[in-house]
């Protein structure tokens, strides 16, 4: 059975009965035990259920809040998990977790693994790090975090299918004026002969500075990513010093990258 099958058994049990052991859950959909914790890890990942001790119940309906921020937070993390590459992106943005140090200033560039990375960064034990990005979905998952700085640089604003960022000619006027030890962003493809490349041409300029002016520059790229070119080139393969990805990346790529001297971390 699929684990999107799987997964679908077990929501729609809790849908009726509220709660169930992992025995339960294992002998509804033929999986081993091992599997099926994963799946339920996944799962509450996702805000789709709770673990418990033994099992796992449906969340519980929280009472409505007092003040409307709470609103924007449950609006934007709607949006961020209609992603059909959720758990690609999530291994890779925890991953990224693994490569920041506290104290560490960091870019974080717009687009939903930068929001999970900033998701995951709010729940570490990192402290006095400092987050510059424009990514207002990513900033909204820090905002709460007394140990972490977040300084989200202004412009208009551009909703995309699952993440809003701000840009304009004037971040990089701003940027001149800041220092990063770390860059995390994304593209949209990434092609042996055409190099990365975006969909969205008013980045270039912003991305174009930063690979200039960084210390440490990773790309989160995941595996829908490979065999793909987007509207705008952004620079080749090997201008991108590591690369953070998962297994399931074409062999071909993963033996360009060892042969021009790119790092890559698996999630």
């Amino acid at each position: 059975m699929l684990a999107t099958e799987r997964k679908k058994l077990i929501l729609d049990y809790l849908d009726q009965n509220h709660t169930a052991s992992t025995q339960t859950l294992c002998d509804l959909t033929g999986a081993s035990l091992a599997t099926t914790r994963r799946d339920l890890a996944q799962l509450e990942e996702k805000g789709l259920l709770t673990r418990t001790h033994g099992g796992a119940q449906k969340p519980e309906q929280s009472a409505a809040p007092e003040k409307d921020e709470s609103n924007y937070f449950q609006v934007f993390s709607s949006i961020k998990m209609a992603d059909d590459q959720f758990e690609c992106k999530n291994a890779i943005a925890q991953k990224s977790i693994d490569l920041i140090h506290s104290g560490d200033i960091l870019f974080v560039g717009a687009g939903f693994t930068g929001s999970l990375l900033c998701r995951h960064l709010n729940k570490s034990d990192k402290k006095g790090i400092t987050v510059v990005t424009t990514n207002i979905t990513g900033a909204l998952e820090l905002a709460s975090n007394h140990d972490i700085g977040v300084f989200l640089l202004g412009g208009n604003i551009h909703l995309g299918s699952n993440h809003i960022e701000t840009l304009d000619e004037s971040i990089i006027q701003n940027l001149r004026k800041l220092y990063f030890d770390k860059l995390f962003f994304t593209i949209d493809g990434a092609d042996l002969e055409y190099g990365y490349s975006i969909t969205n041409r008013a980045q270039l300029p912003l991305y174009n500075y930063l690979l200039q002016n960084v210390k440490d520059i990773y790309m989160l790229l995941n595996e829908s990513k490979f065999n793909k070119r987007a509207f705008t080139h952004l620079c080749s393969l090997d201008s991108i010093p590591n690369v953070i990805t998962n297994g399931n990346a074409p062999s071909q790529y993963i033996e360009y990258f060892k042969e021009h001297d790119v790092n890559v971390y698996f999630a």
